[in-house]
């Protein structure tokens, strides 16, 4: 089990370590080659203009892991489009995507749609807006972790 998160404010680190406390599994943290400055004027620039930021993350080998949980704040009730970029780089061929989020105010759910469109090969199992650290066990349960 593989945990990819990206997390600009450290909501979303938080929580990825919690998820990889618990499934015992590799973190790997997705970041901008080039740090933001703005985050709220250069993020929202990269959404509007479809961008694919340059990113840069430690995984060995995607091919070595069969589950892989993607991380990320919801920013204009999207992902970042460093999760874009990192959805395109790799090939999920016959892996489980399990999508989580961190958000002030909207769910993960406006946001699912770049895994179905970028990621089309994977399966997408249930995801999780972790505004609550008490539902995260639960839903992890559900995913078959104990």
């Amino acid at each position: 089990t593989l945990i990819v998160y990206f997390s600009h404010s450290g909501n979303t680190e938080a929580v990825a370590q919690q998820i990889a406390d618990i499934t015992g599994g590799t973190l790997a943290e997705i970041q901008r080659a080039e740090p933001y400055t703005n985050v709220n004027t250069e993020g929202e620039e990269e959404l509007s203009n479809n961008a694919r930021p340059e990113i840069t993350v430690n995984i060995d080998s995607i091919d070595n892991y069969q589950t892989i949980f993607v991380g990320y704040p919801i920013w204009w009730d999207e992902a970042p489009m460093v999760i874009d970029t990192f959805l395109e780089s790799y090939d999920f061929t016959g892996k489980t995507l399990v999508p989580f989020c961190t958000s002030a105010s909207d769910d993960i759910d406006n946001s699912l749609h770049i895994f179905h469109e970028l990621a089309p090969q994977a399966t997408i199992a249930e995801a999780l807006t972790a505004n609550d650290e008490t539902d995260i066990a639960p839903w992890l349960q559900r995913l078959g972790y104990r």
